[in-house]
């Protein structure tokens, strides 16, 4: 045992887990040993806890011996046990074994049974199903001879729905073949069903021939049932195109018809035709092709060749109109117009920067006022000026090209309902492939999943990815339309606007007897230009919108803002030299460059106002829904409302040109009005002056009659957009010098009163003349030097010209701050009206 305890004591020592002194009981952390005594002290307390371990070890290991000593003798005492288990299961093994051997063998029997009972079963089905082929190709050749056709498609489905590798098996080949049908199933069978579709061809064409519905109908649902679902797709496909084609005569006949081609409505009202033929067409016999062939077999098996024939029929059409509308002729005289009138005024745009002025852009520069033949300015009028009955405008003639554009505009209508109705009639109904089994009678389910794979693996098996928006698209008609559009129609429109606007800046005619002014350009320009993008809009083609947009916002701004500017600021510079001088030449360019600019004014304002009314009205859903689908009407309410810029380009010329106005006529002669209303007048007054005052009022009357010789005319003669905008100029510029000779002047108590009695009389008088809200608001730094004069000595703290007067200034303006006053004046100008109040 002692040796036992040897071996035992460097396991304890020398473990892998180590212990922390700190953990055991008694134990000193080496790290608090600081002497010699305290480390021999924790060395003894260590040496008696080893002991302790080491005696604890020493009993564990004796009672671990002991036990196992006692689970040895139990397991000795099981070994008799385990091998007589062991002879036991020698015994049973020996017995199954005869057992499983005699199972094993019946097993397999059973087996073999088995599988000659399965290849007798498929041996019994094979010849079934031999047999049936046999029988359904003899009863196929017999309905055949018979002219039973119902009998012969049934065989004929009978016999296509055997399995494939028995209708190939070599068994079949050797017991099916006969005296009468010597070749093999597989052949026969095709022979046969060629036979059927040469059968059924003929006798569905003689049925359409003979209008006989009832025998066509029966033998076009026979097509599908035998196999030949394409075939039976094209010859119902050539009997629409004849249906079609015959129609076509009709068109054809009337196209050599010259004399009715002159009408606007003539090819319009072909296409039409064509197009109500297909519609009607295709309404009545989809229903009947998708019903017996399978949904979506219609577009793909029949449209094609209906689109190829109105293709054919529809560039006809569209060939005649182009020649003989002259269409390239017209093109070419277009393209080569150089539109001299809107260059001159180009011209006179630049040559005015170097000095000079076009003579041509300078006549039409102005106009002749009432009672005049001509003006200083202007020489003679536009109207005047230039003799209209000669001028020979470019280009093609415009009534022509109008009735050219109405007429392609109409036809490319034509062709956009035709689409949509295709799209909307296909496209959002087309079937899953899964939906396609399509027979509508005839045989079993398994027939008819069969019959179907033997149609579509034939070689002529239509496609499925066809789609009404694809046959639309590649259309031999819709590209023509779309390239007829882009090359003719774009070009013709542009022009004829363009043309149209230069007529318009000719034939301008001001009317000055109107109130307010205006000009004969702007209902002639906005006619035009609404009919222009209405037609754009009814081509159903988002490109041609886009186009003319584009034109439209270059030609409106260069061709018709440009120009109003610049007969504008033709008339200013001219008139520029006439005004330096007083006398009779002033007055009279004075009041031509008055006129010009508010007729012309006026012209923009309503124009902006044109074109806000005319996006609006064009771009309503109910609008673009008879010209686009669904998915194009946002895009193109986009590309018209895109043209909203072109009213801020206006409101824009109209602020630029109203400003330039004022400061030329009214801003340098509203100081005379206040240097007129306050001459002789002072705010010093006594009780006998103040009582003057009160009676001739002479701030107000000076002022209204002032005001009145200024502005006279000026607010019936604008409209009311353009006066309320110069109305606001007035006031603005009215204002601060207003302010300024307040500041300068001395005032009483009673001249306070009166200061604060003319502010008011004016600012009311002044609010009569506008329905803008924002007169009295700029008067209120006006009414707040008032309020500051007219405050009572008993309310200000301090002398106003005592030494604390700067800090009463403070008060009051702190004060009255608090008070909810919202202060215009800064503290300062507080401080500095409050000294202008004479004491006593």
């Amino acid at each position: 045992m002692a040796d036992t305890r040897k071996h035992m004591m460097p396991i304890s020592t020398t473990s892998s887990t180590p212990i922390a002194a700190s953990s055991m009981p008694g134990l000193v952390d080496p790290r608090t040993i600081t002497t010699a005594a305290s480390a021999r002290a924790a060395l003894a307390t260590l040496a008696s806890h080893s002991n302790a371990l080491e005696d604890r070890f020493s009993d564990l290991l004796e009672e671990s011996i002991e036990k196992r000593e006692t689970a040895t003798e139990v397991l000795k005492s099981l070994t008799t046990q385990v091998d007589l288990i062991r002879e036991e299961a020698g015994v049973l093994d020996a017995r199954l074994d005869v057992a499983a051997s005699e199972a094993r063998t019946i097993s397999e029997a059973v087996r073999r049974l088995d599988e000659m009972r399965e290849r007798v079963q498929i041996a019994k089905r094979w010849a079934d199903r031999t047999a049936d082929l046999k029988a359904s190709l003899l009863s196929l050749g017999a309905a055949m001879e018979q002219q039973d056709w119902d009998a012969a498609t049934q065989h004929a489905i009978r016999a296509m729905t055997i399995e494939p590798e028995i209708l190939h098996s070599a068994f079949a080949a050797a017991t099916v073949p006969s005296s009468e049908y010597p070749d093999p199933p597989p052949m026969t069978l095709i022979s046969m069903r060629t036979g059927l579709l040469d059968l059924y061809s003929r006798r569905f064409r003689a049925a359409v021939e003979a209008k006989d519905t009832v025998e066509a109908t029966r033998f076009f649902k026979m097509f599908p049932l035998i196999g030949w679902r394409s075939e039976g797709l094209a010859v119902y496909s050539d009997f629409a195109k004849a249906l079609v084609r015959e129609r076509g005569k009709a068109i054809t006949d009337a196209l050599a018809a010259t004399h009715n081609s002159s009408s606007s409505h003539f090819h319009a009202g072909l296409l039409t035709t064509l197009f109500e033929h297909l519609a009607l067409l295709i309404d009545q016999h989809q229903p009947l092709v998708d019903r017996n062939y399978g949904p979506g077999n219609f577009l793909r098996g029949v449209m094609p060749s209906l689109q190829e024939e109105c293709d054919r029929l529809g560039k006809r059409i569209w060939d005649s109109w182009w020649d003989e509308r002259l269409v390239l002729r017209k093109l070419d005289s277009a393209k080569s117009c150089t539109f001299s009138y809107i260059s001159s005024l180009g011209s006179n745009n630049k040559g005015s920067r170097s000095g000079t002025i076009n003579p041509v852009a300078k006549a039409a520069g102005g106009f002749s006022i009432p009672g005049r033949i001509a003006t200083p300015v202007g020489g003679t009028s536009a109207a005047a000026g230039r003799d209209t009955s000669t001028y020979e405008p470019e280009g093609p003639d415009a009534r022509e090209t109008d009735r050219v554009l109405t007429e392609i505009a109409s036809m490319a209508t034509k062709w956009g309902t035709y689409r949509r109705f295709l799209v909307g009639r296909f496209d959002h109904t087309m079937p899953t492939t899964e939906d396609e089994s399509g027979l509508d009678e005839g045989g079993s389910d398994d027939e008819t999943k069969t019959v179907v794979r033997l149609a579509e693996d034939q070689p002529n098996r239509v496609q499925d990815s066809i789609t009404a928006t694809g046959i639309s698209d590649a259309s031999a008609l819709g590209q023509q339309v779309a390239s007829g559009l882009s090359k003719a129609y774009v070009t013709l429109e542009t022009w004829y606007l363009r043309s149209s606007i230069e007529r318009a800046h000719r034939m301008d005619t001001p009317d000055l007897a109107a109130r307010p002014y205006t000009a004969s350009v702007l209902d002639d320009v906005f006619y035009v230009l609404r009919a222009v993008l209405a037609r754009s809009i009814s081509t159903s083609s988002i490109a041609s919108v886009s186009a003319i947009a584009r034109a439209v916002r270059w030609i409106v701004d260069e061709e018709y803002i440009q120009v109003l500017v610049r007969r504008m600021e033709g008339v200013w510079r001219s008139a520029s030299s006439s005004m330096a001088v007083d006398g009779p030449r002033k007055e009279a360019a004075t009041r031509e460059m008055k006129t010009t600019f508010i007729v012309y004014l006026n012209v923009l304002s309503v124009s902006a106002d044109y074109t806000n009314r005319i996006l609006t009205d064009l771009t309503t859903e109910q609008l673009l829904s008879q010209s686009f689908d669904e998915r194009q009407i946002e895009e193109a309410a986009s590309i018209v409302q895109g043209l909203s810029g072109l009213v801020a380009r206006m409101r824009s010329a109209v602020r630029t040109e109203l400003d330039q106005l004022f400061t030329q006529l009214t801003k340098p002669r509203l100081k005379a009005i206040l240097l007129e209303a306050y001459q002789d007048v002072s705010y010093m007054l006594d009780d006998d002056a103040h009582a003057e005052a009160e009676y001739s009022d002479p701030v107000r009357r000076r002022f209204l009659k002032g005001w009145e010789i200024v502005l006279s005319g000026y607010k019936t003669l604008f409209d009311e957009s353009n006066w309320e905008a110069y109305f606001v100029l007035t006031l603005d510029a009215l204002v601060r010098p207003w302010e300024k000779m307040a500041m300068g002047m001395r005032y009483t108590e009673l001249g306070a009163l009166r200061f604060d009695k003319d502010v008011r009389t004016i600012t009311t008088y002044l609010s009569t003349q506008t329905r803008t809200s924002s007169v009295r608001e700029k008067f209120t730094r006006l009414q707040q030097i008032s309020y500051v004069l007219n405050l009572d000595e008993s309310e200000v703290s301090a002398d106003a010209n005592g030494p604390n007067a700067d800090a009463q200034g403070k008060d009051l303006y702190e004060d009255a701050a608090a008070a909810g006053m919202a202060w215009r004046l800064s503290a300062e100008e507080v401080r500095n009206v409050r000294a202008l109040r004479v004491a006593g």
